[in-house]
């Protein structure tokens, strides 16, 4: 998928897969990474909010910050996303997923899988850049 990924967006073009379920590269800023994402039975684009250790607070509010620009995201996105402010757990993270998209799929499904999956990342990060640019953030 990264191979795909890399002849349309730059964005995870130097990425070498790892042995988890997801793989990521930074937004551009501190603790914010957009990651591809696979389960059984879906595959995801998200943004994924972790500053690090105690830095929940920080995540929330820039989770809020997000989430205030939530209609006009959604609308560049062209579809609903879920917002998961994640309540007792120090990260937050916003997911375009893609059921009946996931490993347990039918190999011959993945090329298009995949071309799913980076298109709505492409969205996603496009929608999602003018407002990490303008981030209000603590400390």
């Amino acid at each position: 998928m990264l191979e795909r990924a890399a002849r349309v967006s730059k964005l995870h073009a130097h990425i070498t897969p790892g042995e988890y379920s997801w793989v990521g590269t930074s937004a551009g800023v501190r603790g914010l990474n957009f990651n591809y994402s696979v389960t059984q039975e879906e595959c995801q684009a998200e943004l994924y909010i972790d500053q690090g250790k105690d830095s929940e607070k920080e995540n929330k509010f820039i989770f809020d910050q997000l989430y205030a620009n939530r209609e006009a995201i959604e609308q560049a996105v062209g579809s609903p996303l879920n917002w998961q402010q994640m309540e007792g757990k120090r990260a937050s993270r916003i997911k375009y997923s893609q059921k009946n998209g996931g490993y347990r799929s039918p190999e011959e499904q993945w090329p298009e899988i995949q071309d799913t999956a980076i298109d709505s990342m492409n969205k996603l990060e496009k929608a999602l850049r003018p407002f990490i640019k303008q981030l209000k953030i603590n400390g």
